[in-house]
């Protein structure tokens, strides 16, 4: 009886061990389940790029991937760091949770072709270093921007951004952003842009260029410089 009793404790930590593995992969799956049972929750798991946990260097210079994949979860991601680095043949990204992720350095940097991204949820990260360098399509990103947290200097995010026209902010940013290279905002981006510059600051500087700065008014302009911030 003694021989059967171990087997049968055996099979029952197999079975938990199963249960666990099943609701480790968001699974569906309780420890009065049979083995049939749980073979049928195992062959119902998400598999492939549903268990991606992390952006880091993910599609980093892929020259065919043209829209981004709406399939996978990004909620999960705490780094975007290169994710879609010199994704040249990238035309389109979908809104994107990405409420984790605190890094976002490099995220988007050389897709030339990218037109639209639908939206990301920038208000934890700390660095938006190189974010949107080199989108010489990008015309419009859908949800507003938030670099409340960003500590770097955001003078290189939008860096030949030539064709940028619509794109919103929220927040406070608190540090220098250049955002000179993007000709063709419109005049309800620069109008986001200042009402999300910090208060009273004394030595910060908005670089916008001559072109943005010629169609705003010169209350428009009040906006930031009654903040304090130098306007270029």
């Amino acid at each position: 009886m003694g021989v059967f009793t171990d087997i049968i404790n055996r099979i029952a930590t197999v079975r938990d061990f199963m249960v666990d593995a099943i609701l480790d992969q968001e699974g569906k799956a309780d420890y009065s389940m049979s083995f049939a049972e749980l073979s049928t929750a195992v062959y119902g798991l998400a598999v492939g790029m549903n268990h991606v946990r992390n952006g880091y260097q993910l599609f980093s210079e892929n020259d065919t991937m043209v829209n981004f994949p709406s399939h996978l979860n990004v909620a999960y991601f705490d780094s975007m760091y290169q994710m879609c680095y010199k994704c040249t043949a990238l035309r389109y990204v979908p809104q994107l949770n990405t409420a984790n992720v605190t890094n976002m350095m490099w995220a988007f940097y050389g897709c030339s072709a990218l037109e639209r991204i639908d939206g990301l949820i920038t208000d934890n990260i700390t660095s938006a270093n190189e974010l949107f360098h080199g989108c010489s399509s990008l015309h419009t990103i859908g949800s507003p921007l938030d670099f409340s947290n960003v500590t770097s200097k955001i003078e290189n995010t939008f860096t030949t951004c030539k064709s940028l026209v619509n794109v919103s902010f929220k927040g406070s940013i608190n540090v220098n952003i250049t955002m000179s290279g993007c000709s063709k905002l419109s005049v309800d981006s620069l109008v986001s842009l200042f009402n999300a510059l910090a208060d009273n600051v004394s030595d910060k500087i908005c670089k916008i260029g001559s072109t943005n700065l010629g169609k705003l008014t010169d209350d428009q302009k009040a906006i930031a410089t009654n903040k304090g911030w130098t306007l270029q």
